[in-house]
């Protein structure tokens, strides 16, 4: 049976990190389904180790979309934000 490995970062993000193909690949298996193995590593993503050099992290401010979603978690108690 083929299987997918997946990362999961320090960060709590997962990320695809190979697929495993078996002999039967195509002839009567059709791939890994919906189980996959997970794989703990032990450092941030490449998208948090980004987000943390991104020397304009307001540059989006303009969005309708951003601004929209920030009005309504800043009108929500308890809400968290991202």
């Amino acid at each position: 049976m083929c299987f997918q490995i997946d990362n999961i970062f320090a960060c709590g993000h997962r990320g695809f990190a190979k697929y495993d193909y078996c002999i039967n690949f195509g002839k009567t298996c059709y791939g890994a389904g919906g189980n996959h193995q997970d794989r703990p590593v032990q450092e941030i993503c490449r998208d948090c180790q980004m987000r943390k050099l991104d020397p304009n992290p307001n540059a989006r401010l303009n969005d309708p979309y951003r601004q929209k979603a920030a009005a309504s978690n800043a009108s929500t108690p308890n809400s968290s934000r991202r």
